[in-house]
């Protein structure tokens, strides 16, 4: 006769594989989840940057008179503006937006997008930050991963086509 302490305790190959499958489940959501939230950090700091930008350049305007134009980016159209980083064209020596900010006293170090990219060439996925000046204004612009690419986002924003060649979805005006 079989009693109860005869019989061996632990887990059936069915209670293990209900288990197992229950925390890859888990694992899947917090994956996914994790991956959203550094999206959205990333963007935090962009969208932080380009105002500590915008400021700075006001600043800047009231004292020198112009909207970082003179001696800081390009000096080709348009005028001031480009990549914030040096030789972000590749043309030659211009200073960058960056470096003119910080050697007058605005700025302490310089900004970067989060990606670290300074500059880019290519198609939606470019993550750098990028001044503009016309007649519209002057615009610090960047490409938010969290907010959908829009073929008509930049129409109103000097070069109308910053949105598809370089994925510009976020604009901070300056003046």
């Amino acid at each position: 006769m079989l009693t109860f302490k005869d019989r061996r305790a632990g887990f059936t190959i069915v209670e293990l594989l209900i288990v197992v499958v229950v925390i890859a489940i888990l694992a899947a959501i917090s994956l996914v989840a994790y991956t959203g939230f550094q999206a959205r950090a990333r963007d935090s700091i962009r969208k932080q940057d380009l105002a500590t930008l915008a400021k700075v350049t006001q600043l800047y305007a009231v004292d020198k008179g112009d909207y970082v134009v003179a001696g800081c980016g390009r000096t080709s159209s348009p005028i001031g503006g480009g990549w914030l980083t040096s030789d972000y064209d590749g043309v030659g020596p211009n200073i960058s937006i960056n470096d003119c900010l910080i050697n007058y006293g605005y700025l302490q170090a310089p900004l970067r997008d989060p990606s670290g990219l300074d500059s880019c060439s290519n198609g939606a996925d470019c993550h750098a930050y990028l001044k503009t000046g016309c007649i519209s204004g002057t615009w610090y612009l960047a490409n938010l991963e969290t907010l959908p690419q829009d073929s008509t986002f930049t129409d109103d924003k000097c070069v109308s086509s910053w949105d598809t060649s370089y994925g510009i979805n976020y604009a901070v005006k300056v003046d």
